[in-house]
C-alpha cells in the first residue's frame, strides 16, 4: 500500500478521495492539504487523514511517501518542484503546465531527483482523438470555424 498526500481538496481533489479512500487499492491518502480547512475538516474525519493547510507539513508527514496533485493550474510547476526535491513521486492533475518552459522545468526536477512523475489523463492520445486531429488537419472537413465538443464518462 502506498500512502500519499492529496493536496487540494476541492471538487477535483473530493473526486480522488471517492475514488480512492476505503478502496482495496494499492493507494490510499494519510494526509491532505487544503487553504479552506474548515470546509476540509469533515472530510479529513471522514475519510481518517491528517489535514494541515500547507505542502511543506505534508511532505515532513513520514508516513507520505508520495503526493497526488488536484490543485490550480497555476501552482503546478512549483509544487511538483518540491515535491521532486522531498524525494517523493508525484502525480499531478491535468494539465501539467500552463507553459512549455514550466512542464520541461518540473520533468528535469523529477529526473534529477530520480522520482517517478505521472499527469493525469489526456484525452489527445485517444485514437479517436488522433483521428479528430488527421481529419482537420487533412482538409477533409473542409475550413473549421467552430468546435464545439461534449463527451461522456
Amino acid at each position: 500500500m502506498i500512502n500519499a498526500a492529496i493536496i487540494g481538496l476541492g471538487w477535483w481533489g473530493k473526486n480522488h478521495l471517492a475514488a480512492v479512500q476505503g478502496k482495496r487499492g494499492k493507494l490510499r491518502f494519510v494526509h491532505g492539504v487544503s487553504k479552506e480547512i474548515d470546509a476540509a475538516l469533515p472530510l479529513a474525519e471522514a475519510h481518517g487523514f491528517t489535514l494541515s493547510d500547507d505542502l511543506e507539513r505534508a511532505l515532513a508527514d513520514p508516513r507520505v511517501q508520495a503526493v497526488v496533485l488536484a490543485t490550480p493550474h497555476s501552482l503546478h510547476t512549483e509544487q511538483i518542484v518540491r515535491v521532486a526535491a522531498a524525494g517523493k513521486p508525484v502525480f499531478c492533475e491535468k494539465p501539467f503546465a500552463l507553459k512549455r518552459s514550466d512542464a520541461e522545468r518540473a520533468v528535469i526536477a523529477c529526473a534529477r531527483a530520480g522520482v517517478a512523475l505521472g499527469v493525469g489523463t489526456n484525452k489527445r492520445f485517444w485514437p479517436s482523438m488522433v483521428e479528430l486531429r488527421r481529419a482537420v488537419t487533412s482538409g477533409a472537413l473542409g475550413r473549421i470555424m467552430l468546435i464545439e465538443g461534449h463527451y461522456s464518462n
